[in-house]
């Protein structure tokens, strides 16, 4: 085996234990000079765009722009829920009004029955009136009879006359 000597406190050998060098290496991986080129012009390609993208991006304009599409959606979000508001009354209306509707047609069909019950009740009265008129002209002929028979035969024509009476009334109540 083989040792290298400990150095002395000189500066010559202490880099050499720090960090060999060895020259011959070193110029053996160079790079050629079209690829360092081309390296270069890669990055200067790449940079100028990114630095006229920031400078662009950070424009007053960009940056208004940017403020106003903001402003924009905010606006078309507030103008969103007012008409999904406006829709939502507008549905809760159309349903009132389909209830009002529906409640006036039961109503005007519940009037014309009543109209037509009127209508009978009132022709029933007419009968009824006439019926009763019908009557008292009876009873009044039988009074008139009566007095004539209770001139001539009193007890006859007291009965006959309830008969007659009574078979009036029951008429009138049957029909």
């Amino acid at each position: 085996m083989h040792y290298r000597p400990v150095p002395t406190n000189t500066e010559e050998d202490i880099s050499e234990l720090v960090m060999p060098i060895d020259k011959k290496t070193l110029c053996d991986r160079k790079l050629p000079l079209g690829v360092g080129v081309l390296l270069l012009l890669l990055a200067v390609g790449l940079l100028v765009p990114m630095i006229y993208f920031t400078v662009t991006a950070n424009s007053k304009a960009c940056v208004d722009g940017l403020q106003a599409q903001k402003e924009c959606q905010e606006v078309n979000q507030h103008v969103q829920r007012q008409l999904t508001q406006a829709q939502e009354f507008s549905h809760k209306k159309e349903a009132e009004a389909a209830t009002c509707n529906h409640t006036m047609v039961t109503l005007r069909e519940s009037l014309k029955k009543e109209q037509a019950q009127v209508a009978e009740f009132q022709g029933k009265l007419k009968i009824l009136n006439q019926n009763l008129k019908d009557a008292l002209a009876e009873v009044e002929r039988l009074r008139r009879q009566s007095e004539t028979c209770s001139k001539n035969n009193a007890s006859s024509c007291s009965s006959f006359l309830f008969v007659v009476i009574a078979v009036l009334v029951l008429n009138a109540l049957l029909t």
